[in-house]
């Protein structure tokens, strides 16, 4: 059986771009095959249809196809994938690469017909603040020792900064950050390279993490209230940067007033009246016992709400006074929401139509601002809520942050063992890029740790060489980079409580090399286009060695890594990028690439630019 020849199509003009009222699609295929015919297979009206391919080139060393066909508009994506027929064989090329049979659908290349994210997204560094443990800017603000009881019985406490992370009851612990303090620090995040902030909840709530939202249009007075927030999005913009809040929409506080636990409210909540209005608004079990209701996995403080019922509907998304638009409007004009365990919201007690709700989510941020980022949180596999109709991004714990960490520090996302090979690990990634578009590709929401997780430095062992690889890693792979408060300068820490807890702003206690690492990486993503929207290929990945390319039609950037304790020499070819590079330029690392050959010193990581 003879080989499959090289085959490529990548999402970049020259493989792909609309002429006229047609989508013109080309493939590019290793010359010296005897091939019968090259077919573009598409799926007009759900019926597979095959149009014959062209031969427009033959340079001896590649022959170039092309076709060009209608887009059918029935869904939000046009899928198709292509057939390469010899006289006795046939291969199949899909987004994941070749095979020997018809692709399933989710492996399909996808153009997207409408919906297409908002162009800034891919060019942005996110830099993560948990509000209360990032920087005290008005001591005034702070809450004081036993000023509120939390779940009804449970005074709160007022903690110097820097106090160590309380091992129980850390959400009653407040350290005093404060709106004003990140405001007073842009400066500082700016400096480091980043260009978006994604704040943990700002709104009126009772606990320090402040999931717990019991006003949704006030913005926490400890923090500095709605006028804090209006001074800091004016300096955020004011810099050309974006900012995105914290959206808990699955569930309120037992202290909102619909719900009103503890009978602080002057209305009749849902636990007074488990037959009333307000109680239509969440979900019973039992209506005749009040403590008997829905709540976030088992946590009486977070009563679920029902999103069938059409008064929660129209408070969120309501077009005109909806809490989505209101801060998405002057005076605050946020840049969009993070939409906190978005996979869990739906009708009734559990997640019942989540399709049709986050699809009204969107509707309502997208008509009040239709260039506004719709980010979810998904722990695991997101691609059902990534397809065009919903989110323009998740935050990419299962494409990017757990693969990440099972091939640095061989653990999964629930701290048990995960040792993985470079090939496991590209497998891994392939299988999450490609089931979403290209366009979604780039607006990942890619972290290697955040207020949820342990800090990273500490899942390595404060190693830094192997942080330096993931920070590259972080900042070249396609995808939007975040920075969790604190990873820059090496904070440790295991997972929450303790991966929160108070930044020093005592620099001599700072990682400077880590921190100058940080400004390193991030100078290099923001100062080479192709690491932003650029194509992607894996060039080699056996092992401890993993090597890939990002790339556009004139320029080329080749990352490699070695995670081994060993040096080691690996051969690269470079045929995905159809150029022949003149000269290889190293920008960052130790590693040497003479000829066809990269040699990597153990833990070693490198970055070169092609020039042409």
């Amino acid at each position: 059986m003879l080989p499959a020849p090289a085959m490529y199509h990548f999402p970049l003009p020259e493989y792909r771009h609309i002429s006229g009222e047609k989508l013109a699609i080309r493939i590019r295929i290793s010359s010296g095959h005897e091939l019968t015919s090259v077919l573009l297979r598409t799926e007009p009206d759900n019926e597979e249809a095959l149009t014959p391919m062209v031969l427009e080139l033959d340079d001896g060393r590649w022959q170039w196809w092309s076709a060009s066909v209608s887009i059918s508009t029935h869904d939000i994506q046009f899928m198709y994938s292509f057939k390469i027929l010899s006289h006795t064989q046939q291969f199949w090329l899909d987004a994941a690469g070749v095979t020997k049979r018809a692709p399933l659908r989710h492996r399909q290349f996808r153009w997207l017909t409408s919906n297409v994210p908002p162009d800034w997204i891919p060019h942005q560094v996110f830099y993560q603040v948990f509000p209360d443990r990032f920087c005290n800017g008005d001591s005034a603000l702070n809450v004081k020792d036993n000023e509120r009881l939390y779940h009804g019985t449970q005074p709160v406490k007022a903690m110097n900064w820097g106090d160590p992370i309380l091992d129980q009851g850390d959400h009653l612990a407040f350290y005093g950050g404060d709106l004003p303090g990140i405001q007073q620090s842009l400066d500082y995040i700016r400096e480091l390279g980043a260009t978006a902030l994604y704040l943990n909840p700002v709104f009126d709530s009772p606990s320090t993490h402040r999931y717990d939202t019991q006003d949704y249009l006030n913005v926490d007075p400890h923090l500095g209230g709605n006028s804090a927030l209006q001074k800091l999005c004016h300096d955020v913009h004011q810099r050309g940067m974006k900012i995105v809040l914290d959206a808990v929409f699955n569930h309120t506080s037992e202290n909102h007033p619909w719900f009103n636990r503890w009978s602080e409210s002057d209305i009749e909540g849902a636990y007074q009246n488990t037959a009333g209005v307000n109680a239509q608004r969440y979900f019973f079990f039992d209506i005749a016992n009040p403590d008997s209701y829905h709540c976030w996995k088992g946590a009486h403080t977070l009563p679920t709400l029902d999103w069938s019922n059409e008064h929660v509907q129209d408070y969120f998304c309501n077009p005109s006074e909806g809490a989505i638009q209101y801060w998405l409007s002057e005076p605050y004009h946020i840049d969009g929401w993070r939409l906190d365990v978005i996979h869990m919201l739906g009708d009734g007690e559990g997640a019942r139509n989540n399709a049709a709700r986050m699809q009204q989510i969107r509707h309502a941020v997208k008509e009040a601002q239709p260039n506004a980022m719709v980010l979810g949180e998904h722990f695991f596999e997101a691609t059902r809520w990534l397809q065009g109709d919903q989110e323009d991004a998740a935050m990419n714990y299962y494409g990017f942050a757990t693969p990440v960490r099972a091939f640095f520090a061989s653990q999964d996302i629930a701290y048990q063992p995960c040792q993985i090979d470079a090939e496991d690990f590209d497998e891994w990634l392939t299988d999450a890029r490609t089931q979403i578009s290209f366009e979604h590709q780039l607006c990942q929401f890619n972290l290697l740790d955040s207020h949820d997780t342990a800090r990273f430095f500490t899942l390595v062992n404060e190693q830094f060489d192997v942080m330096k690889q993931a920070v590259m890693m972080l900042m070249t792979y396609p995808g939007v980079p975040s920075i969790y408060y604190g990873d820059e300068v090496g904070m440790s820490g295991q997972n929450d409580p303790y991966c929160r807890a108070c930044f020093d702003w005592t620099e001599l206690s700072w990682n400077t090399e880590l921190l100058d690492w940080y400004k390193t990486c991030i100078a290099l993503r923001q100062n080479t286009p192709v690491l932003q929207t650029g194509a992607y290929a894996t060039l080699h990945a056996k092992g401890d060695v993993f090597i890939f390319i990002r790339f556009d039609a004139q320029h080329a950037t080749v990352i490699a890594i070695n995670r081994g304790a060993s040096s080691t020499q690996r051969q690269v070819t470079l045929s995905q990028w159809d150029c022949t590079p003149n000269r290889k330029e190293k920008v960052i690392g130790e590693a040497q690439w003479q000829d066809n050959t990269i040699e990597l010193p153990a833990y070693g990581c490198a970055v070169w630019h092609l020039i042409r």
